[in-house]
């Protein structure tokens, strides 16, 4: 297959939440031998990292997302693909829907698209919702996000569920020995819930004087936790190191004794994907697709969203119970390696065949 995936940007480094399902899922399909095209705006601080196998075609970032369309349209011409896949956020409705106009009743390109948000999925804007019915198929990451979308308006024909992949994590090469520290990681945000894990771990602290909380990552949120975090009488064991990434974040999953995703809100969290990929015994909201990620409970502990005591419960239960930690690690990395790109990379290009066995005979 000739394949172009639309993109709202491409990524200097991949490392966002759509930018490593974007980057392991080009590269698996253009592993399996097809053609892979990738395109979206320019990233502000760079270049793209080039991937593996796949072409890149930025173009620049516009004040609109409907002043898109033209390049896209330009790209299309000159390529023309058997399918035009849109990743982002929420619908490109802007995008999407002018373009299946243009298109008419023509059998291709196939159009589809996956929302990966677990925000807004209600889906309150009208382009987005036209943009799920009219879309040739909707693939998303959960059965979650699935229902999501047909609540919004996509029809349950032209749905398919692909969990997302995950890379396999580079181990240290010797694994230092795990120390009592719970480590948050992602964006510094009220939707991912770093400061319901704050208020949890002030509760449990004075219990558990030897246990450290590590928030790594950056956000809107960072000074404020900052603050929060100064004012507690367990300040001096809460780190805010910000971003992470390479050998520092290596030894940080590599150590970590326990890790907590507290999302108020969320789809398919790549930061679950990624602890239970290096063996962290995780405690995660019951809320979107996450209890899918941690089997209904057997492969993460799941708590209430938003809720700090039950949080601290849950904390303080598993800082004190050894083995139900080494339980719920060889569980989570049991589920970790069942999502290979290998296998989302299949499982799309099956969603991708029925769907165009279906529009051809429409």
């Amino acid at each position: 297959m000739r394949i172009l995936w639309v993109a709202s940007k491409l990524e200097t480094g991949w490392t966002g939440g759509i930018g490593r399902v974007l980057a392991g899922g080009a590269e698996a399909l253009a592993a399996a031998g097809h053609e892979l095209h990738l395109a979206g705006a320019r990233p502000v601080d760079g270049d793209a990292r080039p991937l593996s196998g796949v072409a890149l075609h930025p173009w620049p970032a516009p004040r609109w997302k409907v002043q898109q369309l033209a390049p896209l349209r330009a790209l299309l011409r000159r390529l023309d693909p058997d399918v035009v896949h849109f990743h982002s956020a929420l619908p490109h409705g802007a995008l999407v829907v002018p373009l299946l106009l243009l298109r008419g009743r023509r059998p291709t390109p196939l159009v589809v698209l996956t929302p990966h948000t677990g925000a807004r999925s209600d889906y309150p804007k009208r382009l987005s919702r036209l943009a799920l019915r009219w879309a040739d198929g909707v693939v998303c990451p959960s059965r979650w996000s699935a229902e999501r979308a047909r609540r919004a308006g996509a029809e349950a024909t032209r749905l398919h569920v692909v969990p997302n992949g995950f890379d396999a994590p580079v181990r240290p090469a010797l694994p230092p020995t795990r120390e009592p520290v719970v480590v948050f990681l992602g964006r510094l945000v009220r939707s991912k819930g770093p400061d319901v894990l704050l208020d949890a771990f002030a509760r449990v602290a004075d219990a558990h004087p030897d246990w450290k909380l590590v928030l790594a990552g950056a956000g809107r949120e960072a000074e404020p936790l900052r603050a929060r975090a100064a004012a507690l009488p367990c300040a001096a064991r809460i780190a805010l190191p910000g971003h992470v990434a390479g050998e520092a974040k290596q030894r940080l999953l590599a150590t970590a004794s326990l890790g907590c995703v507290p999302s108020r809100d969320d789809n398919l969290p790549g930061s679950l994907q990624e602890l239970q990929a290096w063996g962290v015994p995780t405690i995660a909201s019951e809320v979107g697709g996450i209890p899918e990620l941690a089997r209904d409970g057997a492969a993460a502990r799941l708590v209430p969203p938003g809720d700090a005591p039950a949080l601290a419960a849950a904390l303080g239960a598993l800082m004190q119970d050894a083995a139900e930690r080494t339980r719920l690690s060889a569980a989570g990395l049991a589920a970790a390696e069942e999502r290979t790109w290998k296998r989302y990379a299949e499982s799309l290009l099956a969603a991708y065949r029925e769907l165009a066995a279906r529009h051809s005979t429409a």
